[in-house]
């Protein structure tokens, strides 16, 4: 099917739906507000502040509208997955930071859209060269940089419908195939994005290589339906033909000044010098205490064996290769494989144990009957 269309298709589906469903969208808000938020209160003993702070991401139909939608527009199952992520967000984004500065990601200027009129992000996809734990926090406080700058979209917007989503550009093509952490990967895919549903629209992959496309054969067999149809190989002649070139920075055929001679945001130009967020040093800070490596992560150096990292250098976490590490490892690795094997093995040993000890107790017990 043809790109266009088929983003189309998804996009026509997402605003009949929104559509369809916002009175929903408000009755769910105004019981969330009304009955949840106060049980959260009481549960963590809230302040006035945080309060406030909670009742405006309830207050984010747009958000709203997509966790209802993920859990099939099903309200009982909503609220419950709701309240769980306003617990999360209190763990995790609790005290709101001034929007962090990504040297990665570019958000082309608000005026240039998609064909079908949702914003653009460039994001410059590098090397992983620390654990995935480091970057949790970075990442989770990008998506909600992400999901503020919608809301913030539509609310200066007059339009109809509002944007519910972006298009992302991913240059892959400083990224080493063998530097892909699929820790981290797993982590996003798992547990970040649930967290923030439907905010993606579709990822184009440009400047990718044939090791690129082979990874991504691999991972694509089991990755749902729905992510799959959103994540596209273009050549640069369909990249340009798709957006048009009045859409593209010049680093991918467009007729925009290259990506780095772009104004930046308005958040971002106004933002203080102060409050940017310098990636390289919050990585170096964060892996200056130690990180324990599991001695079957792909991260591990030391595979088989226990290793910590500190500032990104590994060790053996006892300072040695102890063979009962080892054989520890040997036998995490072995139960998923042998399972089965194992476990028909053991149920034998247990039947033919049981049936020796019957058959015993039967001769004997003939035995005795035929002495009298």
């Amino acid at each position: 099917m043809d790109t266009r269309l088929l983003l189309q298709a998804n996009c026509d589906t997402l605003l009949k739906q929104y559509e369809a469903n916002m009175k929903v969208v408000q009755e769910l808000q105004s019981t969330l507000i009304e009955d949840v938020l106060p049980s959260i209160e009481n549960e963590l003993a809230l302040d006035a502040e945080q309060i406030v702070w909670a009742k405006q991401w309830l207050q984010d139909t747009q958000t709203m509208f997509q966790l209802l939608r993920r859990e099939n527009f099903t309200r009982s199952f909503a609220i419950e997955s709701i309240r769980k992520n306003l617990l999360w967000r209190f763990q995790k984004l609790w005290s709101p930071e001034p929007e962090i500065h990504l040297s990665r990601v570019h958000f082309l200027p608000s005026d240039v859209r998609d064909p079908l009129g949702r914003p653009i992000i460039v994001i410059k996809a590098t090397s992983f060269k620390d654990t995935s734990d480091t970057y949790n926090p970075l990442l989770i406080r990008a998506m909600e940089q992400f999901r503020l700058r919608l809301k913030t979209m539509n609310d200066v917007s007059d339009q109809r419908f509002p944007v519910l989503q972006y298009i992302v550009l991913l240059d892959v093509g400083n990224l080493s195939v063998q530097s892909l952490s699929i820790d981290l990967i797993s982590w996003v895919l798992r547990d970040l994005v649930p967290r923030f549903p439907g905010m993606l629209a579709a990822v184009f992959i440009v400047n990718s290589s044939w090791a690129h496309s082979g990874m991504w054969n691999i991972a694509k067999r089991v990755l749902p339906a729905s992510a799959v149809s959103r994540v596209f190989f273009p050549s640069p002649k369909e990249l340009v033909a798709y957006f048009t070139s009045s859409s593209l920075p010049k680093d991918y055929g467009g007729s925009l000044p290259h990506l780095y001679s772009l104004p930046g945001t308005p958040a971002a130009e106004s933002a203080s010098p102060s409050f940017r967020f310098d990636t390289k040093s919050y990585i170096a800070n964060a892996s200056i205490s130690p990180t324990y490596l599991s001695p079957t992560s792909l991260l591990n150096p030391f595979f088989g064996y226990p290793a910590s990292l500190s500032r990104g250098l590994p060790s053996l976490h006892h300072g040695r290769r102890r063979k009962r590490d080892l054989l520890r490892t040997l036998a995490v690795l072995l139960w998923p494989r042998w399972r089965r094997f194992i476990t028909t093995c053991l149920w034998l040993v247990a039947l033919i144990f049981a049936a020796r000890l019957w058959f015993r107790r039967w001769s004997l017990h003939s035995c005795q009957v035929q002495s009298y």
